[in-house]
């Protein structure tokens, strides 16, 4: 009798994965089945399911991850003739990106009803509604995060007070327990908008998957989501806690954050990076410049009450970028227009590109990059041109002026770079 075990991996969406068997496979060439395979000498069913997954897909499972569906027999030329196999499931955090197509042509998580018009391997064709039935089976959760992405790559984060009921003085994702009956995408919707007053659709949230927190007082369930948003910190209500605010995912390490928010941060930082915000088809464009003098000084401009943007704050020399231009070319006429200092091609490094904050004055988040140069300039050589004056700023008292809303972000990110270290003294 030909023995065999097989593995149904279900991933947080509910899609099941699947392989594409090569032409030359020995059983059922060309047909979309499970991971797994045959049975080794001395091998029970679970320990061929755990080697066979490895081997065919790169995932790595305990046998006690495994849940049985049962054994089953049947006859079929294209599997061996008789035959008898074990189904295992199990949930993975896993997406397309972990697996490796170790046998068959490909190997993809697939929404079970688009399996239906495939040709299946036929021990996938008897088991598929009985994986339907446990995707659908009901799995505790205990709780839901959620967080919100801004523009620049911040995520928004609760400061709880002295009253939470646990972990108290902490940082965390907005997030609750469910009402009942509620699903957790629906809870987490919910729960958005009762601690922050931001209403979110469900279908707007991403699910990062499903976590387990061990503690002192038991193991807890969860899940946590996630979404790109252009609102900012004046847009939020704090329903809950001291604070709702937007942080730097940089900022993270420093906070005293709950169990569970930590536990989700590797997932966060990773859909953070596969999802750019997306500034739309023709973003408006600005180029800024820093120049370091030999003290290690920085250029910043006090701006006048005349511009639209941040007036009578300290920002970077620059400006809009014009149609057609290029954002270098746009730093150096812009140096130039409002400093009198031409600088020879090639003079100035792109330090960043940002996303700026300019809904204030024109509704919308905006691009800039940010170009650097070490100088011999002095006060002295600076031509004001524009705003109340331009001149070369302490680091330390850089810090603390009033900034623009772009300055606010670039200031702190190029004084903590590498890039300004190599101009230092």
């Amino acid at each position: 009798m030909h023995r065999f075990a097989a593995v149904a991996v279900v991933d947080p969406h509910g899609r099941v994965l699947v392989q594409e068997r090569g032409h030359d496979a020995v059983h059922e060439p060309g047909r979309w089945g499970y991971p797994g395979g045959d049975l080794e000498d001395g091998e029970d069913f679970a320990a061929a399911a755990v080697r066979e997954l490895a081997e065919e897909t790169g995932l790595v499972v305990a046998a006690d991850d495994l849940e049985s569906l049962g054994v089953r027999r049947f006859h079929s030329d294209g599997c061996g003739g008789d035959d008898e196999f074990e189904l295992f499931a199990v949930r993975t955090r896993a997406t397309d990106e972990d697996v490796v197509c170790g046998e068959g042509r490909q190997m993809d998580f697939v929404d079970l009803d688009d399996l239906a018009g495939r040709p299946l391997h036929r021990a996938t064709e008897l088991t598929l509604d009985l994986v339907r039935q446990w995707c659908a089976s009901a799995i505790r959760t205990d709780f839901v995060q959620v967080t919100l992405v801004d523009p620049r790559g911040r995520v928004l984060m609760q400061e709880r007070d002295e009253h939470a009921p646990v972990w108290p003085d902490m940082w965390c994702f907005p997030g609750g327990g469910l009402e009942e009956g509620e699903e957790p995408v629906v809870g987490a919707a919910r729960e958005l908008a009762e601690e922050t007053g931001v209403a979110a659709a469900p279908d707007e949230l991403t699910d990062l998957g499903r976590f387990e927190l061990a503690t002192d007082r038991g193991t807890f369930r969860f899940h946590a989501f996630v979404a790109r948003t252009t609102l900012g910190d004046r847009d939020l209500e704090c329903h809950e806690g001291r604070q709702m605010v937007f942080v730097a995912p940089a900022r993270l390490a420093d906070l005293d954050l709950v169990p569970s928010t930590r536990l989700v941060e590797p997932s966060l930082g990773r859909w953070i990076d596969d999802h750019p915000f997306d500034p739309g088809p023709d973003p408006r464009r600005f180029a800024g410049v820093i120049l370091v003098d030999r003290r290690g000084w920085i250029l910043l401009q006090e701006r006048d009450e005349h511009p639209r943007i941040d007036p009578e704050k300290w920002g970077l020399a620059g400006g809009h970028v014009e149609p057609g231009e290029d954002f270098e070319p746009a730093a150096h006429r812009e140096l130039e227009e409002e400093t009198g200092v031409r600088l020879p091609p090639g003079g100035l490094r792109l330090f960043r590109e940002f996303v700026v904050d300019h809904r204030e004055a024109y509704g919308t988040w905006d691009v800039m990059q940010v170009f650097v140069a070490a100088t011999d300039l002095t006060d002295a050589d600076i031509d004001c041109r524009e705003g109340r004056r331009i001149i070369f700023v302490d680091p330390e008292v850089a810090r603390g002026l009033d900034l623009t809303s772009a300055a606010i972000d670039i200031v702190p990110a190029f004084l903590g770079s590498d890039v300004y270290a190599t101009m230092t003294p």
